[in-house]
């Protein structure tokens, strides 16, 4: 790359001048064209080392990498008080490079830097319960994106999709879905959207594949992927949940109170005590998520990512108290809460949905906007932010909207790489 050669550059004619050991310097792309390709703050910062001058140790850094390159790569280097190097690059240097990324095409900018590494990405997440909304939708952008990037830098990445299919959301389903089907009222707390008379299959089993199905179906739709489903009966199936709750009694991290068992999360900051076992003996969410991660830890990740709705703000001290208190490295797990995502059309937010007059689902957003607009709005937006995508500009077809605007300049760029490769305009 053109800013490690001039790193070599800059560290070889410092070896030329007689010095092994150096202060980091930088080089950056300066903040104006006139000041060349990069600048490099290298004498600035090592005149306390040489014991010269910022300007005289530039010009002896010049000298040398002058002869060094002989015009190869830089057309002119320039010195500017107090000491900054600029370098110009030639036009056969910047040519080469061009031709290097043309050739490793999709590759660019890839590396085996962490080659070696895992991680586990945990993100959507959603219950089985229904349809996606738009937040499930900036979470799987979001987490999907990051997932490409650590794999461009040589991680190996697993992407998982936890399924809730344990526990009274379950149940008020089926009850919902068979009232539904005789004509009876929903069931009270159950669920009343219209999406429940489209819901197929007669065991609940059969009802929550239907569901999983449709949102892998509309995952897919804005190019979003998962390497495995991890169904949350399987804790309980191979008592892995109880075997969590043992392990925090073995270590002290547990009482008993009420009929119930109790973790010790105030111990590790937390405002109150959280309950693992009820007094029926059914274990709660709570501990099923510390089976889980400790699975997860125990599949041997380097790291691991959750991505979590903002209504799960409070877990996450608690959590990685659990995980401390089974004697895990909770520093290895980072918990991203993806904040809410509101819906306009110009300056009025849109609340409901024309068709079922309920939520907006990810389906209706990607139907109206597309895939790309969708993929773009959901992940330009610092996720620790609030997103408002308004759905009047992510359909334009003009430079207002960013998305066309990208999709505009990527097609000129074809057709002016076509063009330059003798294959037409």
């Amino acid at each position: 790359m053109l800013r490690s050669t001039i790193e070599s550059s800059i560290k070889g004619a410092l070896g030329l001048l007689g010095v092994n050991e150096t202060v980091n310097f930088k080089v950056e792309v300066p903040p104006r064209k006139e000041l060349g390709d990069y600048a490099s703050n290298v004498a600035i910062v090592n005149a306390k080392t040489l014991k010269k001058a910022p300007l005289q140790i530039a010009k002896e850094l010049v000298a040398e990498i002058e002869k060094l390159d002989q015009g190869k790569h830089f057309a002119k280097i320039e010195i500017v008080p107090p000491g900054f190097i600029n370098f110009f690059l030639t036009d056969q240097a910047i040519e080469a490079r061009l031709k290097e990324i043309v050739a490793l095409d999709l590759a660019w900018g890839n590396s085996r830097h962490y080659q070696g590494r895992s991680i586990l990405m945990e993100y959507v997440s959603a219950n089985p319960t229904g349809p996606l909304h738009v937040g499930h939708g900036r979470w799987a952008v979001v987490g999907d994106c990051i997932a490409r990037l650590f794999s461009a830098v040589g991680y190996k990445v697993e992407k998982e999709f936890y399924v809730n299919n344990v526990g009274n959301q379950v149940d008020k389903l089926y009850a919902s879905v068979v009232a539904s089907r005789a004509g009876q009222p929903v069931p009270e707390n159950g669920y009343g959207g219209a999406y429940v008379k489209e819901i197929k299959g007669e065991t609940i089993g059969e009802m929550l594949d239907f569901n999983l199905d449709e949102q892998k179906r509309i995952l897919a739709l804005v190019r979003v992927e998962f390497d495995r489903f991890f169904f949350e009966n399987e804790l309980h199936d191979q008592n892995l949940v109880r075997g969590a709750v043992e392990q925090l009694k073995r270590n002290h991290q547990t009482f008993e109170e009420g009929g119930a068992i109790w973790f010790k999360s105030q111990e590790h900051g937390d405002d109150k005590n959280r309950v693992l076992v009820r007094e029926d003996g059914k274990p709660t969410y709570f501990a099923a998520d510390v089976a889980y991660h400790l699975n997860k830890f125990n599949r041997g990740y380097d790291l691991m990512i959750d991505i979590w709705g903002t209504d799960h703000h409070g877990y996450v001290q608690r959590l990685k108290a659990a995980l401390k208190a089974l004697g895990l490295p909770a520093e290895k797990l980072e918990i991203i809460i993806g904040q809410l995502v509101a819906l306009f059309r110009g300056d009025e937010q849109v609340r409901m949905s024309k068709r079922t007059g309920e939520m907006i689902t990810l389906q209706e957003v990607v139907e109206e906007t597309g895939a790309d607009a969708t993929r773009f709005f959901f992940a330009a937006t610092d996720v620790n932010s609030h997103l408002d995508i308004d759905l009047e500009l992510a359909k334009k077809r003009s430079s207002d909207n960013p998305v066309f605007y990208l999709q505009y300049g990527h097609a000129r760029i074809c057709g002016i790489t076509r063009k330059g490769m003798g294959n037409g305009a």
